[in-house]
């Protein structure tokens, strides 16, 4: 079937009558007192009735305009309770309660259907009523099949499997129509449309909202209105900065994507704003917010391995790329993303469940295949080379007591003067094009120690090995970065306690022999295989190994001076992290799939030649295998560096940082607010 925006509204239209029916049967089932795993249908029950009285209120009221936000917020508490810390621990969404009361391999599949279940609230609110429908006749079959005759769990998972498979070309269609084509894009209707002086809007997303999402809309609320309109048009003339320094023309695209944390809507639609003056059509996601409780997502996220297989993959690559094709002018038009991120929470040390679902070796091969697949054809049409992206990041209210004086702080950083910090790093660029390696070496009780080797210079006159990269597409300002050779990028690089990925890792220490991964463990567990296992499914799945794909020199010494002074250096961002000292991203290098594009720097006019490594010059000769599709970023603090030295091909040491103090002529004030912090006494 071709599917189009207006036949899926059809569907959807031709779906909510049966909507309304099945809902009216399940508001007149009794459960019979035999009935066999009545507290798992009683828990999917309770939140199909709960999803219906606020989908009504909504029916009555769209998005919320004028429903009374206390009344929301009760009804949400209500709905969303089971899965509380409080509460998830006899939830049957904990797949260890679950498995207690059903059975291992049951429990983990009924696990994962009540998490079914509780999507309906999205979707509903969407007016997606056909997916809906879908989910609740998954529902009505388990309970349906329960009464006739026990339930085994072969047939139980077969019938899982059949459900997922159907409509298969209709899932892949929508995915990327609610992404990619403006026609869907409901979420930019409640941004323009909301009434902001209510906080009911923040409950039209259908999503939790936390203490923290209603705080940050009242800072937002109370915040100068010319401040936040100037910081508005910063993000979008830094977003701007991103096409020209590129030498990339912005005005031949349409959409760029908008994403915003939830309480954070009169900066987004400010942004919004800005980029329509751009004749431009902002394409809005959904609001992302920190959700109820971090272990339902972590405890969940490889259901998919209950039918993650060869033929599921083929599958969703056929229609996937169908739907490619039938979207492709929406996907030529995108012009990049303008992100704004929260940071802030408390770290996140996740518990390891056993009676979770995990991805075999053997489906993990299978996903890497078909993420490489996938993205190969995704980029002929959404062209990375053609497009730019921004990111800026602000603190949660959940930071503590000092949030606004943090916000503020966060804020002078994000605004700091490009041009002088790019005269200052260029400094350090001429020392670095000189190096055949650059040697980073860890403090006392630091073992850092790590060779990383440098691309040739043909021409010194014309080329260069660093980007001076300043508030543009990663805002705040601070860093030079390139793509290393990975023969002879050899050492380790140990990190005393970092944020990545949402989660908490302490000791991190990972091995590199020429530029792979080789080694690795962190001390969040006493049980060292435990912690292998944490980073490899966080860090490197579905991977066993990444290359080293940037090695960057953060300059952001203000930032570094801010997170020590409010004591918040192991919650904040990769964002800031990352321009507060060395860090080394594993995975695919920064220029990914935008390799032949122009990177003349806008400085001094050289032309960038470390675009490629040994993995990504595979795009040439065997593209499936150029790209990891990961790039995560790893930073070394300042307080845990003791020297960083560029070693010529003659052996001559040139230090850039030496006792965790830039010594390049033309950084000097970059110490200035090193000088400031008192440096910590190691043993």
């Amino acid at each position: 079937m071709q599917y189009t925006h207006e036949n899926m509204q059809k569907l959807n239209q031709n779906a909510k009558a049966e909507y309304d029916s099945i809902i009216r049967q399940l508001q007149d089932f009794s459960f019979p007192s035999t009935l066999q795993y009545s507290e798992f249908f009683s828990s999917c029950h309770y939140s199909i009735v709960k999803v219906d009285e606020i989908y009504r209120l909504h029916l009555a009221d769209p998005n919320f305009k004028h429903t009374d936000p206390q009344l929301l917020k009760q009804l949400y508490d209500e709905y969303y309770r089971c899965l509380s810390p409080d509460n998830y621990e006899n939830c049957v969404g904990n797949p260890d309660y679950s498995c207690k009361i059903m059975g291992k391999d049951l429990g983990a599949l009924f696990a994962a259907v009540f998490m079914q279940v509780r999507a309906l609230l999205p979707p509903l609110l969407r007016g997606s009523y056909y997916n809906v429908v879908r989910i609740l006749k998954l529902y009505q079959h388990y309970l349906k099949q329960t009464q006739d005759s026990a339930l085994e769990y072969e047939d139980a998972l077969a019938y899982y499997r059949e459900w997922i498979n159907q409509d298969h070309e209709y899932h892949a269609y929508l995915g990327l129509h609610r992404q990619f084509n403006p026609e869907a894009d409901l979420y930019g209707e409640i941004l323009t449309g909301a009434n902001l002086d209510n906080l009911s809007h923040l409950y039209s997303y259908g999503i939790y909202i936390d203490d923290n999402d209603i705080a940050m809309a009242k800072h937002m609320a109370a915040f100068d209105e010319q401040k936040l309109a100037d910081l508005a048009s910063f993000i979008v003339k830094s977003w701007i900065a991103g096409f020209e320094r590129a030498k990339r023309d912005y005005t031949i695209k349409r959409f760029p994507k908008l994403i915003f944390p939830c309480g954070m809507e009169r900066l987004a639609r400010l942004v919004f704003q800005e980029l329509t003056k751009l004749n431009m059509r902002p394409l809005v996601a959904a609001p992302v917010s920190m959700g109820i409780n971090r272990q339902v997502s972590y405890d969940h996220r490889f259901d998919f391995a209950l039918f993650w297989d060869q033929q599921y993959a083929d599958r969703q690559l056929e229609y996937g790329k169908k739907a490619v094709m039938q979207l492709q002018d929406e996907l030529r038009d995108q012009a990049g993303p303008v992100v704004i991120e929260l940071f802030g929470e408390a770290p996140f040390v996740p518990q390891t469940k056993a009676s979770a679902i995990t991805l075999s070796p053997a489906q993990q091969e299978i996903f890497r295949n078909f993420n490489a697949q996938n993205s190969q054809f995704m980029y002929q049409y959404y062209r990375r080379d053609e497009s730019s992206f921004t990111i800026i990041a602000f603190p949660s209210p959940q930071i503590g007591d000092d949030f606004e004086a943090i916000f503020d702080d966060i804020l002078e950083i994000n605004l700091l003067d490009s041009d002088k910090y790019a005269r200052i790093q260029q400094h350090i660029i001429d020392v670095l094009d000189t190096a055949d390696y650059v040697h980073v070496k860890g403090r006392a009780g630091n073992d850092t120690d790590i060779k990383v080797k440098m691309h040739t210079l043909q021409d010194p006159s014309t080329q260069t090995l660093f980007e001076n990269c300043v508030a543009d597409v990663n805002i705040p300002v601070g860093e030079v970065f390139t793509s290393p050779v990975l023969e002879g990028s050899t050492g380790v690089l140990h990190v005393e306690d970092i944020y990545l990925n949402s989660l908490r890792f302490l000791n991190l220490r990972i091995r590199f022999e020429d530029g792979w991964i080789a080694d690795y463990s962190c001390s969040n567990f006493a049980d060292e295989a435990e912690g292998k296992k944490y980073i490899h499914e966080n860090l490197l799945l579905p991977h066993d190994s990444l290359p080293i794909g940037e090695f960057a020199i953060g300059t952001n010494t203000l930032a570094y001076n801010i997170a020590r002074k409010y004591d918040i250096q192991a919650l904040l961002p990769i964002l800031i992290i990352e321009k507060m000292g060395p860090h080394f991203a594993i995975g695919d290098t920064c220029y990914s799939h935008e390799e032949e594009a122009d990177h003349t720097s806008f400085f001094n006019g050289k032309e960038m030649i470390a675009v490629d490594n040994e993995k990504s010059i595979l795009r040439k000769t065997d593209p499936l295998n150029a790209y990891t599709n990961k790039h995560l970023d790893i930073t070394l603090p300042y307080d845990m560096l003791q020297n960083i030295t560029a070693v010529t091909a003659e052996g001559k040491r040139v230090d850039i940082i030496r006792d965790g103090r830039f010594v390049v002529p033309g950084t000097e004030e970059l110490n200035i607010p090193l000088e400031e912090v008192e440096t910590p006494k190691r043993d």
